[in-house]
C-alpha cells in the first residue's frame, strides 16, 4: 500500500529546525495508521483514536461512551480476566490512559520500544473482542459514578450545565461527556455493544504511534494483530445531530456560597473545521493577541489589576463551535467589569486595536511553542490524535502555515462576523456575600427547576416522571 508521508514545516525557525515527519497508511479493515517516527529514547506510545464522544451519543445513551472507556481496560476474549490485563501490564512496562470528550475518544498505551509488537497486539485483543463481564461491568460503574460525583462536588456543577443546557438545548447532551448520573446506573452490556457496532469500528478509528520504532516494521505489525477487529456488516458512518446554535440573547446569575472569586461568562456562537476552518485559525490568534503581555486588553484587565482574570477561550471541534469571553474581578467591580468586556469586544473589529509587532511576535511564540509540543513523542501522539479526530490530517498539517498568513484585517474581520450584534448568552456566578456587595441577586433559580430536573434527583433514583432526560 501506498504510504503518504506529511512534513508540517515551521515557518520562521531557523535553517536547522527539523520537520516532523508523519507517515499515513490505511490497512484492509479501512483504519488509518499514522506513524510518528522519534528516536529520542527508547519508548513508544500506541494510541487508539476513535471520532466518538457525546456527539455520537442519544439522549438515551449520554454518559456510556466514557463507561464504555473505562471497561476497555478489562477483560477480554484473548485475556479474560480484569487481574489477567494487569499482569499483562506490568508485564510490558505499559504506562495506560484514556479519555472522552464531546468529539473523541483515546486509548493509550506507552511502553518500551522493544515490546511494540505485544502492545499492539493487546490494544487489539482489546478493542476487537471485549468481554463486557457483568462483575466488572458492576465495579467500573461505581468508578464511574464517583467520577461523577466529584464533578457534582464542584460549586460549577450547576452553573456548567445550566449554561450548556440553555446553550445547545434539547441537544445539549451532544456535548456533555460526562453524562447524567441515572444513566450511568442503568447502563447495560448491550446498550455498550451497541456504542462499539457503531463508532468503536475500524474505519472510524485511528492506531498513531510516536516514538522510537522503525515505520515499516510497525506497519506489518498493525497489519497483522487488527485484522481480528472487524466493521460490522452493512456498517454506515455515524450520522451526527447538529447542536443548535445561540439564537437570542440571554442572561442570569447564580449564587453559590462554595464560590471565592466572581464571575462572568458571555459565549457567543463559533467556528467549527467543518463550517469555518479559516476562520478557528482567526479565533487562535485573537486569544494569542489577547494575552499578550502587550496588548491593550491585557494591560486593561490583567496589568492594571481590574480583574483577577480576563480572556477569550475557544476550544477547535468539528461540529460546534463556542467563543466565551471571561472575567472575574472583587465583588464590588462586578458590574463594571462586565460592561467593560462588552465595551473592548466592539474594538476587537478595528483593526488599529492590535500592533502589526504584537502580531509578529505572537506568530513567533505560536510556533515555538508549535515545535516544544512536538519534541515530547510520547506527548505529540496524544495531541495529534486530538487533531486527527476534530480536524483531520489536512487540517492540521496546514494549522501553522495558515496562522502565519494571519493578518490584523482578518483578525478584525472574524471579531466584527462572530461578535458585533451576534447573539450571546452572558451568566454571573458568586456568592450570597458578594452578591450583596455587588448589588446583584440569583435570578437562576427558575432556570434550573426548569431545565436542570435530571441534575437534581438524590442518588440512587431516577428523575420525576416527564423530567428532562
Amino acid at each position: 500500500m501506498r504510504l503518504l508521508i506529511l512534513l508540517v514545516t515551521f515557518l520562521g525557525l531557523t535553517a536547522n529546525a527539523k520537520n516532523i515527519e508523519i507517515i499515513k497508511k490505511q490497512t484492509t479493515k479501512g483504519l488509518e495508521v499514522l506513524m510518528i517516527p522519534a528516536k529520542k529514547v527508547p519508548l513508544v506510545t500506541i494510541c487508539l483514536a476513535v471520532r466518538a464522544g457525546g456527539m455520537t451519543e442519544r439522549a438515551s445513551t449520554n454518559g456510556l461512551t466514557h463507561l464504555w472507556e473505562h471497561m476497555f481496560f478489562k477483560g477480554n476474549k484473548a485475556i479474560p480476566s480484569k487481574e489477567g490485563f494487569a499482569r499483562r501490564i506490568r508485564q510490558l512496562g505499559i504506562s495506560y490512559n484514556g479519555d472522552t470528550s464531546a468529539e473523541k475518544v483515546r486509548y493509550y498505551f506507552t511502553l518500551p520500544s522493544e515490546n511494540l509488537e505485544d502492545g499492539l497486539e493487546f490494544m487489539s485483543n482489546a478493542i476487537a473482542h471485549p468481554l463486557l463481564k457483568t462483575d466488572e461491568l458492576e465495579k467500573e460503574r461505581i468508578v464511574v459514578l464517583d467520577e461523577y460525583d466529584r464533578s457534582e462536588s464542584s460549586p460549577h456543577f450547576m452553573y456548567y450545565n445550566l449554561n450548556r443546557v440553555l446553550r445547545y438545548g434539547e441537544k445539549e447532551y451532544l456535548r456533555s461527556p460526562l453524562g447524567h448520573r441515572f444513566l450511568i446506573e442503568k447502563a447495560t452490556k448491550k446498550q455498550l455493544m451497541q456504542i462499539k457496532h457503531e463508532v468503536m469500528v475500524p474505519k472510524n478509528s485511528s492506531i498513531i504511534i510516536g516514538g522510537d520504532f522503525e515505520p515499516s516494521s510497525a506497519l506489518k505489525l498493525v497489519e497483522k494483530h487488527f485484522k481480528k477487529w472487524d466493521n460490522p456488516k452493512n456498517w454506515k458512518p455515524f450520522q451526527y445531530e447538529k447542536p443548535a446554535n445561540i439564537k437570542s440573547n440571554h442572561s442570569y446569575t447564580m449564587l453559590n456560597p462554595l464560590i471565592t472569586e466572581p464571575s462572568v461568562r458571555i459565549a457567543f456562537n463559533g467556528p467549527t473545521t467543518k463550517d469555518n476552518p479559516q476562520d478557528t485559525y482567526a479565533a487562535d490568534a485573537l486569544i494569542s493577541l489577547l494575552n499578550h503581555s502587550s496588548s491593550k486588553f491585557n494591560k486593561k484587565f490583567i496589568t492594571s489589576g481590574f480583574a483577577l482574570g480576563a480572556g477569550l477561550s475557544y476550544h477547535t471541534q468539528k461540529h460546534s463551535g463556542e467563543l466565551t469571553v471571561y472575567g472575574s474581578t472583587q465583588p464590588e467591580k462586578m458590574k463594571k467589569l462586565k460592561k467593560a468586556l462588552y465595551d473592548e469586544i466592539k474594538l476587537w473589529s478595528n483593526k488599529n486595536y492590535f500592533s502589526q509587532e504584537i502580531l509578529d511576535d505572537v506568530k513567533r511564540q505560536l510556533i515555538v511553542n508549535h515545535k516544544m509540543e512536538t519534541d515530547v513523542p510520547s506527548e505529540f501522539t496524544l495531541t495529534f490524535a486530538f487533531w486527527w479526530a476534530v480536524g483531520g490530517l489536512d487540517y492540521y498539517n496546514s494549522y501553522i502555515p495558515n496562522l502565519q498568513k494571519i493578518t490584523l484585517e482578518q483578525v478584525a474581520a472574524f471579531a466584527k462576523k462572530w461578535f458585533q450584534n451576534q447573539p450571546h448568552h452572558e451568566s454571573i456566578i458568586l456568592s450570597p456575600s458578594a452578591a450583596k456587595k455587588a448589588g446583584l441577586s440569583d435570578t437562576s433559580k427558575p432556570l434550573v427547576k426548569k431545565h436542570l430536573q435530571a441534575f437534581l434527583f438524590p442518588k440512587g433514583k431516577s428523575p420525576a416522571k416527564g423530567a428532562k432526560k
